[in-house]
């Protein structure tokens, strides 16, 4: 059976990673697996919450329309994985992976779990790396 999976892109320099922040990201990338994990289409969408301070917690359901299985991000606050989890999307956190590192090691079953962050988001702030 198919799944697909959320992935929270940012572009830096000529880099495309997985976003410290999800809420933050660029885009995300929407990629169908095939039974195999072997990626069949990846389809690129604008966050159209990106720079809003409160987008963060609208974003699920925006993602949730896309009939995800899984989201893959930096980092995220609890209250943003509770609202994934709640329409059944796992979450996955993967802090400064490149995007085709993050989908390789998701492919072969090595990437899963999250760790929500521990502060609050409503002031910017980085992740590390």
């Amino acid at each position: 059976m198919n799944h697909k999976i959320a992935i929270a892109i940012e572009e830096v320099n000529t880099k495309e990673r997985i976003a410290e922040h999800f809420g933050r990201c660029s885009k995300f990338y929407i990629c169908e697996l095939d039974e195999e994990n072997k990626l069949i289409s990846k389809e690129s969408f604008v966050n159209p919450l990106a720079g809003e301070q409160s987008g963060t917690c609208q974003l699920p359901g925006y993602i949730n329309q896309f009939n995800v299985n899984a989201i893959i991000a930096g980092g995220m606050g609890q209250k943003a994985i509770s609202n994934f989890l709640s329409f059944g999307i796992d979450v996955i956190t993967a802090p400064g992976l490149l995007y085709e590192n993050a989908l390789d090691l998701f492919s072969q079953g090595k990437l899963s779990g999250y760790e929500a962050c521990k502060h609050e988001h409503n002031h910017l702030h980085s992740h590390g790396s």
